[in-house]
């Protein structure tokens, strides 16, 4: 009952010496993650969540006391698994998820504790009534709803520097995009014939799977908690499909033709700088009775499609009749995010730091006057292209490949992030640099294409 604990209260009094003893034994046992923490149904405010908290302790008392120090070491370094009843509660992952972190930063959080600081981030709802209250063996188990400021106390440790913050003042920070993985999609059969090959088709996917939508909702929450910018799939295919038919109703000879694949031309449409590919498998568990969930998580840099960052496990199993994918996906994901999220900064920091990696092709309409060797004001063209690429790349950083009369090649070119004004610059918004320079100083037309966000070609001779 939630007025046995006033009762109790009344009834068994404690000296101040046993009330001290009871708090040490309650505050070890949060240490040791001597309680039990959950989602709550309630209304949270942006950046706070409401959880409930069932502390255990053979003072009553020491229990109710104890609630708001378990509610913020569970949000901490426990987490909190999304509920799997009707209420589908979302999960909260926790803010210090890597060890190291927690065990080089001791002190720090030993005095957060113990000086009360964490009471800043929290409050109890219903004035801290218990919902339930429960005698264990010789212990009572008192369940109390807690309402914790997580945003708050993630800028708390953020500001002293117990966690990097994903902020401008480290450089940009990736923009990501949540997708099926192409063997989730081609294992289902959600897939299109492009040539020779089998694409994934992410709007079949998400018209016919009843959990694709929400299980990239939920992923996309656990990447908007890390301040991520998000680029969402099915807003992207909707602008992708309306700018396709306003382009089908209209005729241009611009130098920006695009010849792709539907994936790559959704990539040059969302601009996301990271594709996170997820990929999922149901487990017969215990007879059939349980089931859990194994996932696979890859970051892919959008311009070169190389894997930058890797994730995978296996959830907890469940009851088979209570099993729904987007819930234990998430719950599986949400202990890998911290170093997940870290091989994504870390990448992208040297980024930042050395420029984005590019192809670039230069290649001759039939109908140029002359080749690449032919001579522009005393250079060869050639040489006037690599030195527009040793001046424009960051870092003077990129590789001939080839070099003939006819074609260049030139690979791991080092393009800025952004441009002068602020703009993000892929493969076809960096090479109208040089479509621009070959105009102005030498009356050489060109044809701009691209493939995808990282590779682009100019056609010289011609539009």
């Amino acid at each position: 009952m939630k007025n046995l604990w006033i009762i109790l209260l009344a009834l068994l009094p404690f000296s101040l010496s046993a009330q001290k003893v009871a708090e040490k034994k309650a505050n070890i046992a949060t240490e040791q993650w001597g309680y039990e923490i959950e989602p709550a149904v309630g209304q949270a405010p942006k950046g706070t969540v409401i959880v409930r908290v069932s502390s255990y302790s053979k003072n009553a008392q020491v229990a109710i006391q104890q609630a708001g120090k378990n509610a913020v070491h569970g949000i901490l370094f426990k987490g909190v698994a999304p509920s799997n009843d009707n209420n589908r509660l979302p999960g909260v992952p926790a803010l210090v998820n890597d060890l190291t972190i927690a065990a080089e930063n001791d002190a720090y959080f030993r005095d957060f504790f113990n000086n009360k600081a964490y009471q800043q981030y929290v409050s109890m709802i219903n004035n801290g009534a218990p919902e339930s209250t429960l005698q264990v063996g010789k212990q009572w188990k008192i369940a109390i709803l807690v309402k914790v400021q997580v945003d708050a106390l993630r800028q708390r440790l953020e500001s002293d520097g117990v966690l990097k913050a994903l902020t401008v003042q480290e450089g940009k920070v990736p923009t990501v995009m949540v997708v099926p993985s192409d063997h989730w999609c081609q294992q289902h059969g959600y897939t299109t014939a492009f040539g020779n090959r089998q694409l994934p088709d992410y709007e079949k996917a998400l018209n016919e799977d009843p959990d694709l939508l929400r299980v990239i909702a939920n992923i996309n929450e656990l990447f908007t908690t890390r301040r991520f910018p998000l680029k969402n799939l099915e807003s992207a295919l909707k602008s992708l499909h309306d700018r396709n038919a306003e382009r089908n109703m209209t005729t241009s000879k611009s130098g920006a033709d695009v010849v792709s694949s539907p994936i790559d031309e959704l990539k040059n449409n969302a601009h996301a700088d990271i594709w996170i590919q997820i990929d999922w498998n149901l487990n017969s568990v215990a007879g059939g009775s349980k089931t859990s969930l194994t996932f696979t998580m890859q970051g892919l840099d959008s311009y070169t499609d190389k894997q930058v960052a890797g994730a995978s496990g296996t959830g907890t199993a469940v009851y088979t009749s209570q099993a729904q994918v987007p819930i234990m996906l998430e719950e599986a994901v949400v202990g890998h995010m911290e170093p997940f999220a870290k091989q994504l900064m870390d990448y992208f920091q040297l980024h930042n730091q050395n420029g984005r990696q590019v192809k670039i092709h230069i290649s001759l309409f039939d109908e140029f006057d002359g080749d690449l060797e032919s001579d522009f004001d005393g250079a060869e063209l050639n040489e006037i292209i690599e030195d527009w690429m040793a001046a424009n790349t960051v870092n003077g950083k990129f590789n001939t490949v080839v070099a003939t009369q006819n074609q260049m090649l030139f690979e791991n070119v080092a393009i800025p992030l952004q441009n002068e004004r602020g703009r993000d610059m892929d493969a076809r918004s960096w090479l109208r640099g040089l479509q621009r320079e070959l105009q102005n100083k030498y009356m050489i037309e060109s044809k701009l294409v691209t493939q995808g966000l990282g590779e682009a070609e100019l056609i010289l001779g011609g539009k």
